[in-house]
């Protein structure tokens, strides 16, 4: 592989006095090529009044914007999907952060990696100037597929929520080589060099994993070309290559003999406006900011484009400017003819007091619309507080249920076996329990994928005095998501129905008809009581990818789409309390929030501001947001109609078809990390993660203001998330396990 910055033209260089080409000799010398393709309408500066920039031309593709930047400017262009910003020009290098689709970037320089594919040797064409013929490259023997390589990346991505070191259902774990030619509980699942009888590959195969939909066709592909090839851990090694002679020419014609698959990287300048990440580079290092250039549309050179030339051109390809981008305020061109910017933006409605203004900080309220009828941004006014605590990114390396950051955990109930699916009090310090049976081992799927299974019950447990049991006192209940006591009831969110238990009551049916997808584990899920609303989170009857990118439509088809027709189904729905109450129907409740796929967990803060998790879509690249976040809700931009409420983005944005007015997520995390119970305490917002990088989290602020989630505990499965009356954090998990999370220990 070799590796080439911005000097491509001096291999050319070399050739072309080979060839003895005078005219092309001569252009070379006289410095790199022009910007081809003719005259073209100039961009314009927007703090000139439409004043044309001398010198300066759009660009068009990505040789006229490396031209650009050999010529000494910067080129500017937009990102064509959610696009992550890495290290070192590899796609397994760690990340730095991410960029939001539809963002304005300035490309200050470039790498080019090209790798030789000895499959496609041609004669050279400057074989008549050579003393011997270029020998044919040598194909490498062995296995071409390989796990680190090929197919680890598949299942870090689609299958560590249930495999993973931490989750190992069925005693399987493919998120590693070694684990995943373990076997699981019942045998080997890989049989090298025979797929047929392989048990991972009559999985892939059928679709019946991962769980929640099945890979993509050329994915199925690579795993069964993996184990036919005898599923080696890495692909076989490169093949040596032929005998350099002893002359420059030689070794460029021989470069050019074979076809060169390359890569270009783009180099962004320090003014994007990047989403941090929680598998950032945390090795202490200065690193490198590059992207894909597959992912960037190349708008101009030297100018940045105002803002109507930016929508213009980005609607040409079905987007719209994101609402956090590159700072534009203030641009003035330089004596050397570059843009220099003066960012006059400010942070605004993101839930942080005294937010800095960050070209870093991606939690900055969309731009007001025009259009009466759009919906303000969610946002609100009360602040979270806490700082982040500078721990560093999770790695399933972590020790296991031991807290990091100053908390202290205590166990309770060390003998139950049941999971823990909802947590509730009540003021006087009663705890409830949703009960389900065990989702971490010995998982039986006739319960696991049958929602209505009449296995499930809600208990009563005395944590005060310790006791050692629970009292069961709702039983042969459907699936239980969402608890929340109020007023001296328990109300229950239960697979397609919500209801209530009074105290010294039984189970009271309150509304029905909720869309309910076993497989996809959708149904209405949270629940909460907040300034005389009753809140409930549910879920879409689509994934929105793994069953096909939803294109072509508008907001209102694709809700119709992704809820199966249901309008109490991917949203989040609310109704007045007095209103459910007296009436008892469906039909009182309403639409709050539009765009999320599958929101699970919700709560309330003092300040009344709802908010929530929600599970992105499956088998999503990492180079495009699944929409796995942590959401915030504020009641105040709810408008009358379903139309008028905030929207978050799903599916639209999965095929970059989002408009720049969508609330973005207080923290976008990484594909596939199934967010789950989410609660209020010690002014922040805590979460649980049962995908990727499992455990609780707990929500601060950066150093530049912007809302970082950090993992306090790494565990599995956690599921209810809860806050005592004493202000104690509390999480029950799949495995029956039920503890309590306080500060004030150091670890």
């Amino acid at each position: 592989m070799v590796v080439r910055i911005r000097i491509l033209w001096v291999l050319v260089f070399s050739v072309t006095i080979l060839a003895g080409c005078s005219g092309t000799l001569t252009t070379l010398l006289s410095g790199p090529p022009p910007l081809s393709g003719g005259p073209r309408p100039p961009m314009l500066d927007p703090n000139l009044l439409g004043q044309p920039y001398r010198n300066i031309q759009p660009i068009r593709d990505l040789d006229e914007l490396k031209a650009c930047i050999d010529l000494g400017a910067s080129a500017f262009g937009a990102t064509l999907q959610t696009t992550n910003v890495r290290s070192q020009p590899d796609v397994d290098s760690c990340r730095v952060g991410k960029i939001e689709r539809g963002s304005l970037v300035e490309i200050v320089g470039y790498t080019v990696v090209e790798a030789l594919d000895a499959s496609a040797a041609q004669t050279p064409t400057l074989a008549a100037l050579l003393p011997t013929p270029t020998p044919a490259v040598p194909v490498a023997q062995g296995p071409q597929v390989g796990y680190v390589e090929d197919i680890q990346p598949i299942f870090n991505r689609s299958c560590a929520a249930c495999h993973s070191a931490a989750a190992r259902i069925m005693g399987l774990q493919t998120t590693t080589y070694r684990g995943i030619m373990a076997g699981s509980d019942n045998g080997p699942v890989v049989i090298p060099g025979d797929p047929e009888r392989s048990k991972l590959w009559e999985m892939v195969s059928q679709g019946k994993m991962p769980v929640t939909g099945p890979l993509p066709p050329d994915e199925q592909q690579l795993v069964y070309e993996w184990i036919k090839q005898g599923a080696a851990e890495r692909r076989a090694a490169p093949p040596a290559p032929p005998a350099q002679q002893a002359t420059a020419q030689t070794a460029a014609a021989r470069t050019s003999a074979a076809k060169p698959v390359v890569t270009t990287w783009l180099t962004v300048g320090p003014g994007v406006k990047m989403t941090e990440v929680p598998d950032a580079c945390n090795d202490g290092l200065p690193h490198e900011t590059l992207v894909s250039s597959d992912l960037i549309l190349p708008i101009s050179c030297g100018a940045i484009p105002n803002d109507a030339d930016l929508a213009r051109i980005l609607a040409r390809v079905g987007l719209r400017p994101a609402s956090s981008s590159m700072p534009r305020g203030n641009a003035s061109t330089g004596a050397d003819g570059s843009a220099q910017t003066v960012s006059t933006g400010s942070a605004a409605g993101d839930g942080l007091a005294n937010a800095p203004s960050s070209p870093a900080s991606p939690i900055q309220a969309p731009a007001v619309q025009p259009v009466a009828a759009r919906p303000a941004a969610a946002s609100g006014a009360a602040p979270i507080r806490v700082s982040a605590l500078g721990l560093p990114a999770p790695s399933e390396d972590d020790p296991y249920m031991i807290p990091r950051g100053g908390f202290c955990v205590e166990q309770r109930l060390p003998d139950n076996t049941r999971a823990i699916t909802a947590i509730a009090f009540a003021p006087d310090g009663r705890m409830f329990l949703a009960l389900d049976s065990n989702l971490a081992r010995d998982v039986d799927p006739m319960i696991l994928y049958d929602a209505y299974h009449p296995s499930r019950s809600v208990a009563i447990y005395d944590w005060i005095n310790n006791r050692s049991r629970y009292e069961e006192i709702f039983t042969e209940s459907s699936r239980i998501t969402g608890l929340d006591y109020h007023g001296g009831a328990l109300y229950i969110s239960r697979a397609g129905e919500i209801g209530r238990i009074p105290d010294g009551g039984g189970y009271e049916k309150l509304a029905d008809g909720f869309a309910v997808n076993s497989q996809l584990f959708h149904a209405n899920n949270g629940i909460v009581i907040s300034n005389g609303w009753v809140y409930v989170s549910a879920g879409a009857m689509r994934d929105g990818y793994v069953d096909g990118p939803i294109t072509g439509v508008g907001e209102e088809g694709a809700q119709q789409i992704v809820s199966a027709g249901n309008p109490y189904a991917a949203r989040i729905v609310r109704a007045p309390l007095d209103a459910l109450l007296s009436q008892r129907t469906i039909g009182v409740f309403s639409t709050a929030a539009r765009g999320v796929r599958n929101p699970y967990g919700i709560t309330a803060d003092p300040f009344g501001r709802i908010w929530f998790t929600d599970n992105g879509a499956t088998n999503v690249p990492d180079e495009i947001s699944a929409g796995d976040e942590v959401n915030m809700l504020d009641p105040a931009a709810i408008g009358p109609s379903e139309g008028a409420t905030p929207h978050y983005g799903f599916p639209l944005t999965l095929s970059g078809e989002g408009a720049d007015w969508y609330t973005p997520p207080v923290v976008d995390l990484v594909n596939s990390a199934a967010p789950t119970g989410i609660t209020w305490a010690y002014d922040t917002v805590y979460f649980g993660v049962y995908g990727r990088f499992p455990g609780l989290y707990r929500v601060g602020r950066g150093a530049d203001g912007s809302a970082v989630a950090e993992r306090i505990l790494h565990g599995w499965p956690i599921l209810a998330v809860a806050t005592a009356p004493d202000g104690a954090v509390w999480i029950g998990m799949g495995n029956g396990g039920l503890y309590r999370i306080t500060p004030g220990c150091s670890n």
